[in-house]
């Protein structure tokens, strides 16, 4: 199985040493941001391919750019809601330019009319280009269910995120309802009191990996992305953080072969 990680780790590395050092670890694929508001720390998205092309990397998937306090203008009359809209439209494009698997969204507000004309004209583009969207699990449930229950369309896929699930409602079995559409991971550890995107050496984790690999084993073709970045009170190194990243997933990939 492949395996991928988050350009953006954690580490103040240049752009180019970092791609190096990912393919380094054993990483097959890269997930990022089209968003501006990171080039500082990623470089542009022509910039990222390029290394990533250089060192052998492919292109997993694409998060939307988004400010979170703005998420739920996307189902509400306004100008913001519009120009989340357009800018979903542009990473969708951005995804079929340089070749990334999928675009990940977060949707989150209250489910409206006018928000589903707009996610259904992203979906047209989709078709286009032939670029799926896939719906991440985020803290919104209820939008995430609403969504797939009112809109039914071939691209319109499913983001796993474990950390979000182990947070916000552990109890919730997304691969029984969404298994069918699931395209994508954002695999990371948290101890279950916050969103921490940590490894399991570096918390009390809590989530049941062996759930996760269980559901995974009709999945085998998926890419394991690990989304995960370092926090400021641990001392491990760019090295050994990605080396670690990489033993949990080939543990990860073990369980699932078997």
């Amino acid at each position: 199985m492949r395996k991928g990680i988050s350009f953006w780790f954690g580490y103040e590395i240049p752009t180019e040493e970092r791609a190096k050092m990912i393919k380094k670890a054993g990483f097959d694929c890269v997930i990022t941001s089209a968003d501006k508001r990171f080039n500082k720390e990623n470089g542009t998205i022509r910039k990222q391919v390029k290394m990533f092309k250089k060192y052998g990397l492919e292109n997993s998937s694409l998060h939307m750019r988004y400010r979170t306090e703005e998420l739920h203008y996307f189902w509400e009359d306004s100008k913001i809601g519009e120009k989340i809209k357009k800018n979903l439209i542009k990473d969708v494009k951005v995804a079929k330019k340089y070749g990334f698997t999928c675009v990940v969204v977060h949707l989150y507000g209250e489910y409206s009319k006018i928000g589903e004309e707009r996610l259904l004209e992203v979906l047209k583009v989709c078709e286009k280009v032939n670029i799926p969207l896939a719906i991440e699990n985020i803290d919104d449930q209820k939008t995430f269910i609403e969504t797939f229950k009112r809109i039914k369309h071939p691209l319109l896929k499913f983001c796993y995120d474990c950390g979000h699930n182990n947070v916000f409602d552990k109890d919730f079995d997304y691969f029984k309802d969404y298994g069918d559409k699931l395209i994508t991971l954002h695999l990371h550890d948290n101890d279950g009191s916050q969103d921490q995107h940590t490894l399991k050496k570096l918390c009390n984790s809590t989530i049941d990996w062996n759930m996760i690999g269980n559901n995974l084993k009709n999945h085998k073709s998926i890419i394991l992305d690990y989304e995960t970045f370092k926090k400021n009170n641990s001392n491990i190194t760019a090295e050994e953080y990605l080396n670690e990243v990489y033993s949990q997933a080939k543990k990860l990939e073990k369980f699932i072969e078997e």
